[in-house]
């Protein structure tokens, strides 16, 4: 296991480094992915790690690419979707906006975005979305752009949709629909760190804050909860649970669905 000083030397190089704060990640859970990190590079100890992930692009990026996840596809938890649509959309449409104003909040490679466009494309509502997509992690946010994606990442995705919103490259390789990316906008941003400069009817942040401490987590569910108009919801992962809504001016709906309450915070 790192020493405590292995600790916040890998907290202060890789901040310095990535502008990744490992401050706000649970220390026990933490400890082990780092050792695994490491372990995998082949390095003896933390100082030969910290040599190699200033000296080694192959290294820097394989440490960004594990810590920050980016496993994902397509209308994961179809279930999830089912309710968006079936129970949250009609609220959301009936929020006195013309235009739905969406944040999707640690968007990985940029399926989730993609899925609620196709989402709001079939429902007839083309010119009444629109997303801001963001996340930390730069090369995920490059393949989002790209929109180009592997048969995997499409295992729920219906035939006739595929069909109609990707075209096929090759065997096992799509591009999404360019009409898809008009009403997406994918940005960087840092969840804990960044400021939101606009107010949005849905803000989903699925699996981002699970691995977060205590603090860092209260502080990430406020800040979702203020990018929210009244009558908005949050839509978090399924893996989390805001165990006080009313702390933060949210109000359970349905499972990992909240509503911004009327004078919330």
């Amino acid at each position: 296991m790192l020493s405590s000083d292995d600790l916040r030397l890998m907290r202060e190089v890789v901040l310095k480094k990535t502008g990744i704060d490992l401050s706000c990640y649970k220390e026990n859970q933490l400890r082990r992915r780092l050792q695994f990190i490491i372990l995998r590079s082949g390095a003896s100890d933390v100082s030969e790690y910290l040599r190699l992930l200033e000296e080694n692009p192959r290294v820097l990026e394989d440490f960004k690419n594990r810590f920050t996840i980016n496993v994902s596809e397509f209308f994961r938890n179809p279930e999830r979707f089912r309710d968006l649509e079936e129970k949250i959309l009609p609220d959301l449409l009936a929020l006195g906006s013309w235009e739905v104003k969406i944040w999707s909040a640690g968007c990985s490679v940029g399926s989730e975005p993609y899925s609620l466009a196709i989402l709001f494309e079939e429902k007839g509502l083309s010119r009444r979305y629109r997303i801001w997509a963001t996340d930390l992690d730069e090369p995920a946010l490059a393949k989002a752009e790209s929109g180009q994606y592997s048969q995997e990442y499409l295992k729920n995705v219906p035939p006739p949709l595929q069909e109609k919103y990707f075209i096929k490259l090759t065997q096992n390789g799509y591009q999404v629909n360019p009409k898809l990316k008009r009403r997406i906008k994918f940005e960087k941003h840092d969840l804990l760190r960044d400021p939101v400069e606009d107010h949005f009817q849905l803000v989903i942040c699925r699996n981002v804050v699970i691995y977060f401490e205590n603090e860092a987590k209260n502080q990430a569910f406020s800040k979702l909860s203020q990018a929210l108009v009244p009558g908005g919801y949050l839509w978090i992962g399924s893996t989390e649970r805001i165990s006080s809504p009313a702390d933060f001016g949210l109000q359970y709906v349905i499972p990992f669905f909240y509503r911004k309450v009327e004078g919330g915070k």
